[in-house]
């Protein structure tokens, strides 16, 4: 194998090729990279943890066809330093090295055979329709900051995808403090079939997220095991969560009679300012809303006290809730309106905030004690 591709080029395929290595793993083979050059002039990159896996193919000057495997966060190291505008890579086979080189430096690192590395199915046959990149883009990111970690178990680690009786497509998160959901309305993803419940596990999520911020142009498909996501020029495939979401809607109150309505630009640096002498353990700040005020009160016994008062339209009961600062500030920042509507029962149910301009998001906060 002996090819040469440009740079800048290169590092952007490592970019997104290494991020579905598996960094901690008992296989060496899941932190390479498969990389085949063809006669045609392409190189493909693969690479996979065995549950998200990602293709790609670009345009090189091929001298000789042929196929290994190397590390891809190594690679990308390499490359990222080499200051030419063009590299070229050659297999030594008997050695087992991989010979990387530009101008007057030159790379020597360790390769696995390629025929060690895991068959990634393209799932050529699975029906792919197209979507709305720009919106699947934004349901994402709206819902992403509130799924699990993975170490966390009281909640599936990924996130829902589901039609409603109204055939809208709902995306919805939950990490068992907070929960958000985007719904798209029907027809936005025209032909796609999901005809249950799914879940995508988070770094399916975080990787689709990541592609399509780059991309205008994508297919998409399901079955049984597996989201599908095509572009023109990179593949990805994620299995599902076999797991069971929480029944998220009970816990959405259908009625609730209290809300005031902020103006964004007003309340995020408020609450930025109020976060700055809060426990640094539980992050709290109290809502205390009075007649035509709302006031943040946080405070930290080693470090004071911090008080910014909004002015709000509001004649109703006197009310106050504490939530993590942090929390608030994550739906907050996702959201696309110049003002918040944050809705209430009492102090013991969840609190809802709104995008009136951003008519499909929702997120509801679970209050604290204090």
């Amino acid at each position: 194998m002996n090819f040469q591709v440009e740079k800048a080029i290169l590092v952007q395929v490592l970019q997104r090729i290494q991020s579905a290595t598996e960094k901690k793993t008992t296989m060496p083979i899941l932190n390479n990279c498969l990389i085949k050059a063809s006669a045609d002039g392409t190189v493909e990159f693969s690479a996979t943890d065995l549950e998200l896996s990602l293709w790609t193919k670009i345009e090189a000057q091929v001298i000789t066809e042929g196929k290994s495997t190397a590390s891809a966060r190594k690679l990308l190291e390499i490359v990222r330093e080499i200051p030419q505008n063009r590299i070229s890579f050659e297999l030594d086979a008997p050695r087992g090295r991989l010979l990387v080189q530009a101008g007057r430096s030159r790379f020597e690192l360790s390769t696995i055979p390629a025929e060690d590395f895991p068959n990634i199915d393209l799932y050529q046959d699975l029906p792919l329709v197209s979507c709305d990149t720009n919106l699947l883009r934004r349901a994402l990111q709206k819902t992403l900051y509130s799924i699990p970690m993975e170490e966390e178990t009281f909640s599936a680690p990924g996130l829902l995808w589901h039609f409603t009786e109204e055939n809208d497509l709902r995306f919805v998160s939950s990490d068992g403090h907070r929960l958000a959901y985007y719904e798209v309305p029907a027809g936005a993803f025209p032909g796609l079939e999901i005809t249950r419940e799914i879940i995508v596990p988070r770094k399916g999520v975080q990787e689709i997220h990541r592609l399509l911020e780059k991309e205008t142009e994508a297919s998409i498909g399901v079955d049984d095991r597996s989201l599908v996501l095509r572009t023109p020029s990179t593949f990805l495939s994620t299995l599902l969560l076999d797991a069971e979401f929480p029944e998220y809607e009970m816990i959405i109150p259908a009625e609730r009679p209290f809300g005031i309505t902020l103006a964004t630009d007003v309340l995020y640096p408020a609450l930025k300012r109020v976060a700055l002498v809060t426990d640094p353990t539980y992050r709290h700040v109290k809502f205390i809303i009075t007649k035509n005020c709302l006031e943040l009160e946080s405070g930290n016994p080693e470090l004071g006290n911090a008080n910014d008062i909004i002015d709000v339209d509001y004649d109703g009961e006197d009310f106050s809730v504490a939530f993590n600062v942090k929390y608030v500030m994550d739906c907050i920042s996702v959201m696309e309106s110049s003002t918040i509507r944050f809705e209430w029962v009492d102090q013991f149910h969840g609190g809802i905030f709104l995008a009136p301009e951003d008519k499909g998001y929702l997120s509801l906060i679970m209050p604290m004690v204090v």
